[in-house]
């Protein structure tokens, strides 16, 4: 079992780390577009 290059757990704690930056970033492009500009309204 100690011949996987990554561990289950490793792999499990970056592909959600990754998913929520991903995530993240995709909703601020979004909410700073011209078309939705939410963030504008924001005082």
């Amino acid at each position: 079992m100690k011949d996987r290059p990554f561990e289950f757990r490793t792999t499990v704690v970056v592909s959600t780390l990754l998913g929520l930056v991903m995530a993240l970033l995709i909703h601020f492009v979004v909410l700073s577009s011209p078309i939705i500009g939410w963030l504008k309204t924001i005082p």
